[in-house]
């Protein structure tokens, strides 16, 4: 605009100074004035046109990142239960916590049975009576079918009911009945009590289900680690969903939107202008558009915190998994005899495709 004014200071100045030193003809006034007012139009028309698109701009950005807050926000509260659920609402689950339960044949052997199979080769073999490799094998019995036992230990039952047997078997013994005879009389009767089983034997029971506690103690510092991360997200999450929430009141109370039809109303309060022909200078100043556009620009940082909620959430659940695999693969040696490797491969190959599917 200046420049303009001093086209128009310029040209008169000219004109008036040429009018003292040597009168023009009237109709070369009216041809330059004519001439100016022409500049000064197309002058004005570029100003304005770069006014409008410079407005435009600006309501354009404001616009696309309201509607973008509002997409955004609607989508942040569900994006926790959608991350922290999906594995829960899969098959994949209900594998995993079988793998971790001795009592579960998913892998091809069930610890019970495994057990017995170990004290029978192990310890009942040294006994020679058969009144005491029946109370034996009543004892062993009521330790793997303790549901007091097993639950002794939070971290691995295996270990629980292994120690048990163990310390059970220490103390079993045989007691020998022995008549001190006079002649044809009994003058005494001597009893004689040994330990059942040598210390030897005590030991090969206890190293061929080293592997199977070894096994499941993997399987259980998994699952601890994970469900303790899960537990600090948590706390997280908490002040997470709260900061969502009061973004999400304080986005719709700054431009008088609700829950129904949100769109809808957005498309009224602020109209695409390659549909309406708009006064872009008009919506630029309205107070709740300026301060709708100020809250939705920081939805990106919020947005961001959310994302890497789900990130540190998906490295928890892939180290939870990847150890799962390692743990598996480790019981693929156990004794062939005592294993289905088909079963194990299946669940290893059900949670690579599981990964797979989150990448």
């Amino acid at each position: 605009m200046t420049r303009l004014w001093l086209m128009v200071f310029s040209i008169f100045a000219l004109t008036d100074a040429e009018g003292q030193n040597s009168p023009l003809p009237i109709q070369k006034r009216v041809n330059d004035l004519t001439e100016l007012c022409n500049s000064i139009q197309i002058e004005n028309n570029r100003l304005k046109l770069q006014i409008r698109s410079r407005d435009s701009m600006t309501y354009t950005k404001i616009r696309s990142n309201i509607f973008e807050a509002f997409t955004i926000v609607s989508q942040l509260s569900s994006d926790y239960t959608v991350t922290s659920d999906k594995i829960a609402v899969t098959g994949l689950f209900t594998k995993l916590m079988q793998a971790n339960n001795p009592t579960s044949d998913i892998l091809g052997f069930r610890f019970s049975e495994t057990i017995i199979k170990a004290s029978e080769k192990h310890l009942k073999k040294e006994l020679t009576s058969e009144h005491e490799k029946s109370r034996f094998s009543q004892i062993i019995a009521k330790i793997v079918n303790n549901p007091v036992i097993s639950s002794m230990s939070s971290f691995n039952p295996i270990t629980a009911v292994t120690s048990a047997i163990i310390s059970s078997v220490a103390g079993f013994s045989s007691t020998t009945v022995e008549a001190v005879k006079d002649g044809n009389k009994v003058r005494d009767v001597k009893y004689t009590t040994i330990d059942a089983f040598s210390q030897q034997s005590i030991e090969s029971f206890r190293e061929e289900l080293q592997p199977y506690i070894d096994f499941y103690d993997a399987l259980n510092v998994a699952s601890l680690k994970y469900i303790s991360g899960i537990d600090n997200l948590n706390l997280r999450y908490t002040f997470l969903i709260s900061q969502v929430g009061l973004y999400k009141t304080e986005l719709y109370a700054s431009i008088g939107c609700d829950d129904n039809s949100t769109f809808y109303q957005l498309s009224r309060m602020l109209p695409d202008p390659v549909i309406q022909e708009i006064d872009y200078q008009i919506f630029n100043s309205d107070k709740a558009i300026q301060q709708c556009g100020a809250i939705a620009s920081k939805i990106p940082g919020l947005n961001q915190t959310v994302q890497d909620y789900k990130r540190e959430y998906n490295l928890l659940l892939k180290s939870l998994l990847n150890e799962y695999i390692k743990a598996l693969l480790s019981a693929r040696k156990f004794a062939p005899e005592s294993i289905d490797k088909k079963k194990i491969d299946t669940l290893i190959a059900d949670i690579e495709a599981f990964m797979l599917d989150r990448n």
